[in-house]
């Protein structure tokens, strides 16, 4: 296995590529070397073969969805369809699925807000936990462990597969749609669509996943793992694959220059750039939204403090009047305790006594 290039054969009889930066790089490495693409995925231009004559001369499809857009490119080499491969050895199943499910488990990348939200609490009121496993959740590197506790998986694309190997009950469903439970009958179609939900007519809702929930039967971990040994077996993937390797033709090279090719990838590089200028000026407004709300945070702040510091200092004030008016009180008692002020106070009354007489 070579880790960087610098530890590259000198010579090599065919190339195996997945991405469009090794098609690239492998080729100058190894000129006029047969090249075979394989495409797991169409969602990115990355993982499309290079649009430049003579470059590819064969590519592999693992579901219909992604050979559709393989015949629909402007060059299309030869497409050859395989299935999504697994190992069925690593993904061996565990127990077997409870007769009323208990705990489903979230496989994937992409599930989350409200879709998730939907199937979480729709499936929770009916007793059924429900754990996210993956980027959005607990990442793992052994999905095996986290699937063999499980009695359904909800997933797509290769995941679905795994969980299939693994023997549990899988359902389809993810952020872009929902195609229900995989069984024996819907298999080809859920297969041929990449297990990406968008296989069927179905729309998501808490009444569907509710009836889907109550057709659930334990005999579909059995069954799923028959089609995963069956349709997707990695052994037999690689024996496809090294027919396919080994009947690719030499590559012939193009002395032409792909204007075409070359118009493309400048639009792409300015639609990126783009999208790079509008990031940046949506952080900018972000963040002067983000300074302005601290600013008014901090106004009230000390707003707070000096309305906290006025009750204080109101407080203290108060509290030394109630000090001074109880200090003049103690001086009152102990002068009207002294007999002088008796005397007089008593002085005081019969000459008040007096003036009343001689009225």
């Amino acid at each position: 296995m070579a880790r960087s290039e610098s530890a590259l054969p000198a010579a090599c009889d065919v190339v195996l590529v997945q991405d469009g930066m090794m098609a690239h790089r492998l080729a100058e490495a190894y000129p006029g070397v047969p090249q075979v693409f394989r495409c797991p995925s169409e969602l990115f231009d990355l993982q499309l073969p290079p649009q430049l004559p003579g470059l590819v001369g064969a590519t592999v499809a693992l579901s219909e969805r992604v050979a559709q857009r393989l015949r629909a490119l402007a060059l299309s080499p030869e497409v050859v369809r395989l299935t999504q491969p697994v190992d069925t050895s690593r993904f061996s199943g565990g127990e077997s699925l409870r007769a009323r499910p208990q705990r489903a488990v979230l496989l994937g990348n992409y599930l989350q807000g409200p879709r998730r939200d939907l199937l979480v609490e729709t499936w929770a009121a009916a007793g059924v936990e429900c754990m996210v496993a993956g980027n959005l959740g607990e990442p793992t590197l052994e999905p095996e462990r986290v699937l063999a506790d499980a009695d359904i998986v909800v997933a797509k694309g290769r995941a679905a597969v795994e969980a299939m190997a693994s023997g549990r009950a899988v359902y389809v469903y993810d952020q872009f749609g929902g195609d229900g439970w995989v069984t024996p009958q819907s298999h080809p179609a859920l297969e041929a669509d990449n297990f990406a939900g968008q296989a069927t007519a179905a729309v998501p809702s808490a009444e569907a996943l509710t009836q889907d929930l109550a057709t659930y039967d334990p005999q579909m971990g059995m069954a799923n793992r028959d089609l995963a040994v069956r349709h997707h077996c990695a052994r037999r993937h690689a024996e496809a694959l090294v027919g396919v390797l080994a009947g690719a033709a030499p590559r012939a090279e193009s002395r032409e220059t792909p204007h075409r090719e070359m118009s493309r990838l400048v639009q792409v590089q300015w639609q990126t750039e783009l999208r790079g200028f509008g990031l940046a000026a949506e952080n900018r407004a972000l963040l002067g939204r983000v300074r302005e709300a601290e600013r008014e945070r901090n106004s009230e702040r000390t707003r707070a403090d000096r309305a906290e510091r006025d009750r204080e200092g109101s407080a203290r004030a108060q509290e030394a009047s109630r000090v001074r008016a109880r200090e003049a009180e103690r001086r009152l008692a102990r002068l009207t305790e002294r007999p002088a002020f008796r005397v007089a106070l008593a002085a005081k009354r019969a000459a008040g006594a007096l003036a009343r007489r001689l009225r």
